[in-house]
């Protein structure tokens, strides 16, 4: 079977990866469902609908907290595991048996941060916040109940279209309070690293998951590279110049997760995928939406 044979669905839709995932995917002529909240999975009468139920692939992109937002949402965290749990029952009964079931979980939350980075999948967990202890609940439920399961740890993926919400993206935050003419916040210690992928590279990975035959079950995509706040400051810099950039110099938050950076070798392996885009590279394609998007904002 191709990869245009075989049907995707994608619950989480209207999300920052969910969305682009769709649009990938539809695309590249791979037939593919989306569901939001507005189109649920299941129908009126609690039937799966017919577009997951014919999935090949169903990625799981659903979520309704946030690192800044968990610990003060554990009945948010609670209610994404339900649904996850009813959709399951679903394809347990409905859907495609063969079906692969595709968690994209939290590579900056769920390691152990004791240990050194960078963090192959083998690594030891133990979830640096509430987002990483909930994203570990979710990854157990699908390797408990899916008859394919495969977890995803993404580290923290920005570009074009990210939403500059509360306690999430650094880089979608920075750049929108550029475009409006705001100070940035740097938050804690810049000598803190973490891992900076591009959207487009991650959609890359999670379209080769779909693709695959065979797939580990757990499979890290990053960039593979520390970059300290420090360093992204100055990146951040050169991107908008000459725009100038007011950084303002605040305390760090308790959910924020200590230095941290992924191994991608598995996924280079198993999947021959890497990272195609650099850090520069991506905050000029990312800065451009920003600003474009602001213009047309004016």
């Amino acid at each position: 079977m191709t990869d245009t044979e075989r049907r995707a669905a994608v619950m989480g839709a209207a999300g920052f990866i969910g969305h682009a995932l769709t649009g990938a995917l539809q695309a590249r002529g791979i037939p593919v469902a989306g569901y939001t909240r507005a189109t649920p999975f299941l129908d009126a009468t609690g039937r799966l609908s017919p577009g997951a139920r014919a999935a090949d692939t169903v990625f799981w992109l659903a979520s309704s907290i946030r690192p800044a937002t968990a610990s003060d949402h554990a009945d948010a965290a609670a209610a994404d595991e339900r649904a996850l749990s009813r959709l399951l029952d679903a394809l347990g009964t409905e859907g495609n048996p063969r079906a692969r079931v595709v968690v994209v979980s939290s590579g900056g939350t769920v390691y152990d941060s004791t240990h050194p980075s960078p963090h192959a999948e083998s690594a030891p967990l133990a979830p640096a916040n509430e987002y990483g202890a909930a994203m570990l609940r979710i990854e157990s439920l699908v390797a408990d109940r899916a008859p394919q399961p495969v977890v995803i740890r993404v580290s923290n993926a920005y570009g074009p279209g990210q939403p500059a919400r509360r306690g999430q993206g650094v880089i979608a935050h920075w750049l929108s309070a550029i475009a409006g003419g705001e100070p940035i916040h740097v938050l804690g210690r810049d000598d803190v690293a973490r891992d900076y992928v591009f959207i487009d590279d991650v959609i890359d990975a999670l379209i080769r998951v779909h693709a695959s035959e065979e797939v580990p079950s757990v499979v890290n995509v990053g960039s593979g590279v520390p970059t300290t706040l420090r360093t992204l400051l100055d990146h951040v810099r050169d991107t908008v110049a000459p725009r100038g950039v007011d950084a303002h110099h605040d305390p760090g938050r308790s959910f924020d997760a200590p230095s941290n950076w992924l191994d991608v070798s598995l996924a280079a392996e198993e999947l021959g995928w890497k990272p195609a885009t650099d850090l520069p590279g991506g905050l000029t394609r990312t800065w451009q939406h920003v600003a474009s998007t602001d213009r047309g904002n004016a």
